[in-house]
């Protein structure tokens, strides 16, 4: 299980937990994370029933888990389940003589065809109901669509309260992701990070496991298994809508693409992203907090100032998509296309669009998960980034500067009281110099007493010998190459 110990863990500790009753548990995250690949694993291991739910009328679901059931019990027949209080009950009769583990796998298509389903189980997990007290089944709902499976716990749903385990499997982080890859040169591993992500079946079963060798094979890779429309990676976006219920069944699937394109294509802050789209603000939020809450893309806080939030895509895969394949995907799908040649004329929206915004976001979250206290001068409370009026100290006229890390205390209620303890760029591709650190210097005399003592924290590959000679002799300048990115702290 590389990268899941933590996951694997809890789940065995829930199969196998010893409890005289019944148990339930939530397990969810997006689509082709693992969480199948974990839970038809640990079932096998254990003796347990996995079962994947068919999308279909009720019927036929109910017909289809009676065969699988019959099978696992080897019955000679299907086991006929006329309803799904009957499933309910053949289900946690499993666990009568010993613990069973038994998972409901796309639980979702079930909700689809049966919406009382989670009422049935809550009856079935009831304080003295007969089914949970006389079992041992350890139940486990598993889930794609996030924004089903995010509300099956929350407020006033049917099973809150009734769950002993709630699992969220997320995609890989870029070291995890690197090491699951098996990328051995660094700059090739953030270029495959920004095409694809953490997501384990994109290098693995969508690309015949076939990755970039290194940096001279990366335009080889991604002409074939990225925007050629025979790969299964160029038309990805698209069914991931399909799949989830409520997208699916929204009304205008345009404009939930054009928002998405709107993110994606850097249009983080909201009047940037309401003139993108063209359409008012109250309408626009509906479709950003389904958005949201299908985690398409994520709402991030200022750490320092008291403004909107900015939202941004929520996997690189969908910056890619929007960026590259969606802008230029006739060009791409006409038959006979010269994709190679295609390509080398993306290649700068690449580097700015999609390689770039990634590079920051992972110079963000090593600073919230990787970066010691010492490195940033105090704990991360509050990690993300932010724009400022600065004084541009070479020509002396104000300018308006987005800084891609800030970091700042949890030490006030209002972000605009809170102390700044560091401040950082983070550029790939291009050669870090005095400028950039002199950048940061005026963020920092912008943002007045309380980031006095910010330590500058520079991100990139390569830096000239001033930066290297400053950072030698300047404590409170850290540099923060790739073999620090993915090694270091």
């Amino acid at each position: 299980m590389v990268g899941r110990s933590t996951e694997w863990e809890r789940l065995a500790d829930f199969a196998t937990s010893g409890v005289d009753t019944a148990t339930l548990g939530i397990v969810w995250g997006r689509r082709r994370v693992g969480k199948s690949f974990m839970l038809d694993a640990l079932a096998a291991q254990t003796g347990g029933f996995y079962y994947q739910a068919i999308r279909g009328s009720s019927a036929e679901a109910l017909r289809d888990l009676g065969e699988y059931l019959g099978r696992f019990q080897g019955a000679v027949a299907p086991l006929a389940l006329p309803t799904w209080e009957a499933a309910i009950d053949a289900l946690m009769a499993l666990g009568r003589d010993r613990e069973v583990l038994v998972v409901l796998d796309e639980f979702p298509y079930l909700l689809e065809h049966t919406p009382s389903l989670d009422s049935m189980l809550q009856r079935a997990y009831g304080p003295r109901a007969e089914t949970r007290l006389n079992t041992r089944t350890r139940l486990v709902l598993c889930g794609s669509a996030i924004s089903i499976m995010g509300k099956l716990l929350s407020g006033t749903a049917p099973i809150r309260g009734r769950a002993s385990l709630d699992l969220r499997v997320a995609p890989f982080d870029f070291r995890a992701a690197r090491y699951l890859h098996g990328l051995e040169d660094l700059a090739t591993a953030v270029q495959v990070y920004a095409v694809i992500g953490g997501v384990a079946a994109y290098a693995r079963e969508m690309s015949e496991h076939d990755l970039p060798a290194n940096a001279d094979d990366f335009t080889r890779w991604i002409c074939r298994r990225v925007i050629s429309p025979a790969a299964p990676l160029f038309g990805e976006v698209e069914l991931l809508f399909s799949e989830d219920p409520e997208l699916a069944k929204a009304r205008k699937v345009n404009l939930y693409h054009a928002t998405l394109a709107g993110v994606a294509l850097g249009n983080h802050a909201w009047a940037k992203l309401t003139n993108y789209v063209n359409i008012r603000g109250g309408s626009l939020q509906p479709i950003v907090d389904a958005l949201v809450a299908a985690e398409l893309i994520t709402r991030v806080a200022d750490p320092v100032r008291d403004n909107r939030p900015t939202y941004r895509p929520a996997d690189p895969l969908l910056r890619f998509h929007y960026a590259v394949i969606r802008r230029h995907q006739a060009r791409l799908a006409r038959h006979g296309a010269d994709t190679d040649a295609i390509w080398q004329t993306l290649i700068p929206t690449f580097r700015s669009l999609v390689l770039g915004p990634c590079f920051e976001a992972m110079a963000r979250y090593w600073t919230t998960h990787f970066a010691a206290e010492h490195t940033l001068g105090g704990s991360p409370d509050h990690v993300g980034s932010t724009t400022l009026t600065v004084i541009n100290t070479e020509s002396g006229d104000e300018e308006s500067r987005e800084l891609d890390v800030v970091v700042s205390m949890d030490d006030a209620t209002e972000p605009s009281n809170r102390s700044v303890i560091a401040l950082g760029e983070a550029k790939v591709g291009e050669t870090i110099t005095l400028r950039h650190v002199s950048r940061l210097e005026d963020a920092r005399t912008a943002l007045g007493s309380r980031a006095g003592a910010a330590k500058l924290l520079i991100f990139g590959s390569t830096f000239d010998d001033a930066v290297l000679h400053a950072a030698a002799s300047r404590s409170e300048l850290e540099l923060v190459d790739l073999h620090r990115l993915y090694n270091g702290s």
